[in-house]
């Protein structure tokens, strides 16, 4: 079979007969393109190797800054299965895969999952992907005196309505969502007690 490297090294590693790829836990097949990482050696499925990013080996220079995804990573070993079902496919696959070879699907984790727990998994990722933007303009809105009353009460219900999936994004829009929000309920309620003093004050003189 011939192998691809990514990126090149001068020697390439010695197949195994029945090698699995750490990634997806499939056995790599002579026809199946390949590739391996530079640092360890390691052989993974081309396809795997570019939807990981790096190497998936536990301390190797080469894993992906964003996630290491280890191959020591069993969490269902346990119970003594080897094997699962995809949640989209429906396929066999094996019990501490992080992608199906079958339809591509990805997991977050090697614990299996229920086909409506995967795709709400999935929706909840979109919606914190589409999120971001909005976040970006609460956080403005509601920081502006003229906009932060009305800003701030639909930014609350929209948060109250969009939390979990706001929850999933990093930190730093999380963070903003909230921060926004009191800020704009803080000047809120400012300019509420301002107009009920000169209310009260203003009102008296005249």
């Amino acid at each position: 079979m011939s192998m691809e490297s990514a990126p090149p090294v001068d020697v390439k590693p010695r197949r195994v007969p029945g090698q699995l790829c750490p990634i997806c836990q499939t056995g790599i097949a002579a026809a199946e393109k390949a590739t391996f990482c530079a640092e360890c050696k390691t052989v993974y499925h081309k396809d795997c190797w570019e939807e990981n990013q790096g190497c998936a080996v536990y301390g190797c220079s080469q894993v992906p800054p964003k996630e290491q995804k280890s191959n020591l990573e069993t969490p269902v070993s346990y119970w003594g299965q080897q094997h699962k079902p995809c949640p989209v496919c429906g396929n066999q696959i094996q019990a501490v895969a992080l992608r199906c070879r079958h339809c591509g699907a990805t997991f977050e984790s090697a614990r299996p999952e229920q086909t409506g727990e995967f795709f709400q998994r999935l929706t909840l990722e979109n919606t914190a992907k589409s999120a971001k933007t909005k976040v970006v303009w609460v956080f403005i809105l509601c920081a502006l005196p003229l906009t932060a009353p009305i800003a701030s009460i639909i930014a609350l219900i929209w948060y109250l309505r969009r939390r979990e999936a706001i929850n999933k994004m990093p930190v730093m829009y999380s963070a903003l969502t909230k921060i926004g929000i009191c800020v704009g309920l803080g000047q809120t309620i400012l300019v509420v007690l301002m107009a009920m003093i000169f209310a009260i004050f203003g009102g008296g003189k005249s």
